[in-house]
């Protein structure tokens, strides 16, 4: 903690450093300058087509002619009016630091009084003349003597009460004039941040809103977002029955699907594979996401797997139709064989995939074990990809992605990669007869 420069006051009313603002106005114009040059080049570059000529000069004057040098020009007005700012204020806060330095010394000298004043209010309580007021004395020169002795003394005692009163007065008036000087100080603190806040208005880019900064976001985290979307729809898809569940498994797989594109896009993600294959560097980030592709791979499998016997389906009545056939029509075809594709593969909490009922008759479970199993990776899924969503945000979770890895990983040997052999097989005899 910084030492108070204002012992006898008690507190500093006029915090800052004038040293420190200085510098910081310096630097201010420095950048100022610094930008008016460059703008003033670019300008020159931008108007003069003789002073260059050629491609090179077509493309880069093409590259500049925008916002670039507006901001450039704008942030010169605007670093320069706060340079300014912190100049008026630089001289106020050098001459309210001397005030309160002034203040400080009187403040001094006002304790210096008042504990004079203290200790000679003290001594003349202490004064035994005092007690004669309670004493009899006989009339004459003896009572007179008393009495003045008396007098002397209550005048004294009044004395030393009145020098206490004025040094405490004094005291009182100097650390108010300080309170008023810091009530003035924080004033023109608070007028320069408004000053120093109007130098950007309408020349500064304004900073981004809630929705850019939402949107930022998604485009930060969107493999863990989609990968959560597909978890969770996979997971509706078992849940619900119809035309709803037919939805969200179609989803899922187009999720997937999405997740699997936007997983590849991520050049740290083939640097990772690539290196383990080329280097033998199987680290976590290799298994984390090759365990990941595989999980896309494995949750698109259904929806892909309609969707391509819709399409052969709506292919087969094209070529074998009597008539042409509009597009509208080709379409509706589509939809209606991968809806009834998809209504084929969809899930059941009564079969929980070839290793989870072979798990349930080797224990001599029953349709409890069955359905828990069933539920078991897709519910896992969910957990697996909330967890990946939640550590991109928070450091503290990143340790527990190994577990989430591995967790995924017996996700996929034990139940999704196993059941997806039934629907390839049945979309494969499907589209090959």
């Amino acid at each position: 903690m910084a030492q108070n420069p204002y012992p006898n006051l008690g507190w500093n009313p006029v915090p800052g450093q004038p040293v420190e603002v200085e510098k910081l106005r310096t630097q201010l114009v420095r950048s100022a300058t610094a930008l008016q040059t460059a703008y003033q080049k670019i300008d020159r570059l931008l108007g003069e087509s003789s002073f260059w000529e050629g491609d090179a000069a077509v493309g880069f004057r093409e590259a500049l002619d925008g916002d670039l040098p507006k901001y450039m020009k704008d942030a010169h007005t605007s670093l320069t009016q706060a340079a300014g700012h912190l100049g008026t204020w630089h001289g106020g806060l050098t001459g309210r630091r001397e005030l309160a330095q002034k203040y400080d010394v009187q403040a001094g000298e006002n304790k210096g009084d008042l504990k004079s004043a203290n200790s000679r209010h003290e001594t003349a309580k202490r004064d035994p003349d005092l007690k004669l007021a309670g004493q009899t004395f006989q009339e004459g020169a003896e009572l007179q003597a008393a009495q003045t002795r008396l007098n002397a003394a209550t005048a004294r005692l009044d004395d030393a009460v009145s020098a206490v009163n004025k040094a405490q007065g004094a005291l009182d008036d100097v650390l108010r004039k300080a309170r008023e000087l810091e009530s003035t100080h924080e004033a023109e603190a608070r007028a320069l941040a408004g000053r120093l806040k109007d130098a950007t208005k309408d020349l500064a880019p304004e900073e981004p809103g809630w929705l850019s900064k939402a949107l930022s976001w998604i485009g930060d985290n969107l493999t863990n977002i989609l990968s959560v979307l597909a978890a969770v729809a996979g997971l509706l898809a078992l849940l619900l029955t119809g035309p709803v569940g037919i939805a969200f498994l179609l989803a899922a797989g187009a999720l997937s699907l999405a997740t699997l594109a936007s997983r590849l896009a991520d050049p740290k993600v083939r640097a990772s594979i690539a290196d383990g294959f080329t280097k033998g560097e199987f680290d976590s980030d290799f298994w984390e996401n090759s365990v990941g592709l595989a999980g896309d791979l494995l949750g698109a499998v259904p929806g892909v797997g309609a969707a391509a016997r819709g399409m052969n389906g709506a292919i087969q009545s094209t070529r074998f139709a009597s008539e042409a056939v509009s597009v509208g029509q080709f379409l509706g075809r589509f939809g209606d064989d991968t809806v009834t594709a998809a209504a084929r593969l969809m899930p059941s909490a009564t079969d929980a995939g070839p290793i989870g009922n072979l798990i349930v008759r080797g224990v001599g479970g029953g349709e409890g074990l069955t359905k828990a199993l069933a539920y078991a990776s897709p519910v896992a899924g969910v957990g697996t990809a909330g967890f990946g969503l939640a550590a991109a945000q928070i450091d503290a979770l990143q340790p527990g992605k190994d577990g989430a890895t591995g967790v995924d990983g017996g996700r996929a040997g034990l139940f999704d990669g196993p059941g997806a052999i039934a629907p390839i097989q049945a979309t494969l005899r499907a589209i090959m007869r």
